[in-house]
């Protein structure tokens, strides 16, 4: 269930924020009898992403025994490449979205292009949608589906709360730092997909585990209790792991999650060195 409500209410939020950036531009620029256009795009966005839900599901549970568990690690390979893309990518670029999808609009507006609107609201919001549907779907595999629907359905309304607040309020939610919180559990749960995946292979002897089990801590944490399975379900938790587990799971971490805290830096040290340069 949680990691259900954190995909869900940071694809959401996205979402959300895109659309209210959208529908705030034609506001302030006396043009809202053009909103109708940002909701159609939305609206066919939502409805493509529930559909590619359902169709990534149904394909799910039409394979059996190997070829399924094939199916598990394909899915939750190409999870951790848009999950880390999109963590990487939002971190980098959330402090251009205004003005990029601004300037689109702006675009469209002047060009007369109305239906180019549509486009727009439909490709930011199916974006998300997408990797919704893909991350689901993943998680359904590694998890299992139990409470995981329910979670998704919490987080999507929590975003859509967050964004009433954020737009229809004074109160300013700070994004940046949301999205560091979001971006950094994000990374686990990428990591606990790649341990997902490297199970799958052993399962199949497509890679060897080479040690069968480095540690065993289900004696403190058992994987198969409440608390296990809680942690299995958002970060991947395994009790016993394989040394391919480990190297695979610590070794995302710390590539990706470097990464991560390097980009967190950057504008610090620039900012640095734009005082120093003046001083």
């Amino acid at each position: 269930m949680l990691a259900g409500i954190l995909i869900t209410l940071r694809e959401g939020l996205e979402a959300f924020l895109i659309v209210g950036i959208l529908l705030g531009y034609l506001t302030k620029m006396g043009q809202k009898k053009y909103q109708w256009y940002v909701w159609l795009g939305t609206g066919l966005a939502i409805l493509l992403s529930v559909a590619l839900t359902w169709a990534f599901n149904f394909f799910s549970f039409q394979f059996e025994g190997a070829n399924a568990l094939l199916f598990e690690i394909v899915i939750s390979l190409i999870a951790v490449g848009v999950l880390t893309y999109m963590v990487l990518w939002m971190q980098e670029q959330s402090k251009h979205i205004k003005s990029d999808l601004e300037t689109k609009m702006q675009e469209a507006l002047t060009s007369n292009k109305l239906f180019a609107i549509v486009g727009l609201a439909f490709v930011s919001v199916l974006r998300e949608g997408l990797e919704t549907a893909l991350f689901l779907t993943a998680l359904v595999g590694s998890a299992g589906e139990g409470g995981l629907l329910s979670g998704a359905m919490i987080g999507f309304l929590i975003a859509a709360l967050l964004s009433y607040v954020f737009f229809r309020s004074a109160v300013r939610l700070d994004l940046r730092k949301f999205f560091i919180v979001t971006g950094s559990l994000l990374i686990f749960i990428a990591a606990g997909l790649i341990g997902h995946a490297l199970l799958g292979s052993h399962e199949l002897g497509i890679i060897p585990p080479i040690i069968s089990e480095v540690w065993n801590i289900n004696g403190i944490i058992n994987e198969d209790g409440v608390v296990g399975r809680i942690l299995h379900a958002f970060v991947g938790y395994d009790g016993n792991p394989s040394l391919m587990w480990v190297v695979g799971y610590f070794g995302y971490i710390y590539i990706f999650g470097r990464k991560f805290l390097q980009q967190l830096e950057y504008p610090k040290k620039k900012a640095k060195k734009a005082m120093v340069s003046r001083g």
